[in-house]
């Protein structure tokens, strides 16, 4: 990997129009990387996070994609390669959850959770592939959560525990079979992280939520953003197919 790591690089970040993809979004800019902020419907808030990229220092680009579904996810890996030429790094950071018991889950909503979660990640891997082997160099960072690799599960959350486990199980197959390539494929599983909102109640929560932690606090988006920039810079170039835990100890 060129030695000064993320600069002219394409990055797309997946679900970058809020949240954590947006923060790890922001950081590829400060990196002067050239960032796709992805969002599946409010294109002003991803709109927001580019001009946010372009201030630190890259270049951005703002696209509405649902990467559930395999022709937008097309759409937009055509449209990002048309534009800078291909994709170099990407992080899926997408993926919803509701909470709710398996005796009331039903069929649509454990669809809608693995699409999310697994569905996308399988599309966007599949469809910028292609570019890497080509180059011969490639960067894939995925989210799970903590206590996906050990399959802990979480009561009322049996679709969102399946998709991140088989977030986990996907990448490590991956890493093996691209690591001849020059690409490297890891994952990054947060744990409970502040709310960074300023609110007083969810300060509060965080605080209550926090002595469930080893360290006695809850993360924050700036630690999650750390481990997804070692994976993707020369640091990490002799590491493939590992789970980095960004969860203050604790395992579930």
């Amino acid at each position: 990997m060129k030695e000064d790591g993320l600069k002219g690089r394409v990055v797309l970040v997946t679900g970058s129009g809020r949240g954590l993809g947006a923060a790890v979004a922001k950081a590829a800019g400060g990196e002067k990387a050239r960032v796709a902020v992805n969002c599946q419907q409010d294109l002003k808030a991803a709109e927001s996070v580019a001009t946010a990229v372009r201030k630190a220092g890259g270049e951005a680009l703002a696209f509405r994609a649902d990467v559930t579904d395999i022709e937008q996810a097309q759409g937009l890996v055509d449209h990002v390669g048309k534009t800078w030429g291909g994709i170099d790094i990407l992080v899926n950071t997408v993926g919803s959850l509701n909470w709710k018991s398996f005796s009331d889950l039903e069929a649509a909503e454990w669809h809608r959770v693995i699409a999310s979660n697994l569905d996308s990640v399988f599309h966007t891997c599949r469809l910028v592939l292609p570019h890497m082997r080509e180059q011969r160099f490639g960067r894939i960072v995925n989210f799970a959560a903590v206590g996906a690799e050990a399959t802990l599960g979480e009561p009322q959350m049996a679709a969102y525990s399946a998709a991140k486990a088989g977030v986990v199980a996907f990448s490590k197959a991956l890493a093996l079979e691209e690591a001849r390539r020059g690409i490297t494929v890891n994952v990054v599983s947060p744990g409970l992280l502040q709310d960074e909102t300023g609110n007083k109640d969810a300060r509060a929560a965080d605080q209550m939520l926090g002595d469930r932690v080893p360290v006695g606090h809850a993360g924050r988006s700036a630690d999650v953003v750390r481990a997804v920039l070692f994976f993707v810079t020369p640091a990490a170039e002799f590491v493939t197919g590992q789970v980095l835990e960004v969860a203050g100890g604790a395992r579930q």
